[in-house]
């Protein structure tokens, strides 16, 4: 048998623990759709960039220092969903994607 745990952490939770901004891309799917996801992370501090595996790694080791995740779990999976989005003058930050999924099985 398999368990797998869901950990679901919004934006903010994951800019807080990490220090960082998350960098958005965007493509342009029609006239009125633009779709958004997570290129990566630029940290606060040097502003340097990364990829989203180091982030993620990252935050799993956090996670698992805080006792969160259990010592004995060396694996994870992670999501950051790219979503579409009606294409307005308005368009706002929080409209960007809010959720990062991180999994694992013990």
């Amino acid at each position: 048998m398999n368990i797998t745990t869901i950990i679901e952490l919004d934006n903010h939770e994951v800019e807080k623990m990490l220090g960082v901004e998350f960098v958005f891309s965007q493509q342009q799917i029609d006239k009125n759709i633009v779709e958004t996801c997570v290129e990566g992370f630029k940290s606060k501090v040097s502003e340097e960039y990364f990829e989203p595996e180091r982030g993620m790694q990252e935050v799993f080791d956090k996670l698992k220092e805080n006792g969160v995740i259990p010592s004995k779990i060396e694996d994870f999976s992670f999501e950051m969903p790219s979503c579409g989005n009606m294409l307005r003058k308005d368009y706002k930050a929080e409209e960007m994607p809010q959720k990062v999924i991180l999994s694992y099985m013990l």
